[in-house]
């Protein structure tokens, strides 16, 4: 169960590469798409390589916060653009 997550660490990194380079045009959606990968391979990278729980107690509610936000935040950048474009 280790491989998965440093596997996982990498998954997220790659994502937020490939979202920053391919989703150029897009603008501020790819931007914070990217840095919500970038929080994700950070905080999986914490767990594996660092060894402390970061889905558990304050740290897991901490994690749970921040995932609201971002889809609260995506999701009204993505209602305005869509919007914008009509």
């Amino acid at each position: 169960m280790d491989f998965l997550q440093y596997f996982y660490v990498f998954l997220w990194a790659a994502l937020a590469v490939a979202v920053a380079v391919i989703g150029r045009k897009e603008g501020l959606l790819a931007v914070l798409a990217a840095a919500f990968f970038v929080f994700m391979a950070v905080w999986y990278g914490i767990r594996a390589f660092g060894g402390v729980a970061m889905f558990d107690g304050v740290p897991g509610i901490v994690f749970k916060c921040v995932l609201g936000v971002f889809a609260a935040v995506l999701l009204v950048v993505w209602i305005t653009k869509r919007r914008g474009q009509k």
